[in-house]
């Protein structure tokens, strides 16, 4: 195992085991952590991971402070004081909205989902610490702007 192992995990894994319905890795210091199957098998799904790909185990999991969204980025700041950025391309709901649109959301969850009410837009934190972009298809992008388009027009006739 490589130095980030070390920083990931803590120590060097010197053992890995099934039991039950979890994976046990024994660490060189003693500990043993036990990750759920279920999170495991999500790992061997179609998508096959390259070489370099690497698992990272989060004591605590991490909660949204606040979101602030620009032109250009989706900004989300952590209670932990970490800043997550990420290309506001890769959320077109959110690049099609109005600043005011954008910058309105709740939190939901233990703080670890956001919802853009106006946008009708949902973006997990996870998600977010994947590089995930959205998983939209094209098809429901066009008709959410269609309908968009449909009721703008609605609200300048009727003003």
């Amino acid at each position: 195992m490589n130095t980030l192992s070390r920083l990931y995990l803590g120590s060097e894994p010197t053992q890995v085991q099934v039991n039950d319905d979890r994976l046990l890795v024994t660490l060189a210091d003693g500990h043993t952590i036990a990750i759920p199957l279920q999170l495991v098998g999500q790992l061997g799904q179609d998508v096959s991971l390259p070489a370099e790909a690497q698992v990272l185990i989060l004591r605590q999991p991490p909660q949204i402070d606040h979101v602030h969204v620009t032109d250009s980025a989706l900004n989300v700041y952590l209670k932990d004081g970490r800043l997550l950025s990420c290309p506001l391309a890769w959320f077109p709901r959110l690049l099609h909205g109005t600043p005011a649109e954008r910058n309105h959301y709740e939190l939901s969850g233990d703080d670890n989902v956001i919802h853009w009410p106006e946008l009708d837009e949902d973006i997990e934190l996870i998600r977010l610490f994947e590089g995930g972009r959205s998983v939209e298809s094209e098809s429901s992008l066009r008709h959410w702007l269609l309908s968009r388009q449909s009721q703008a027009r609605t609200q300048v006739a009727a003003g």
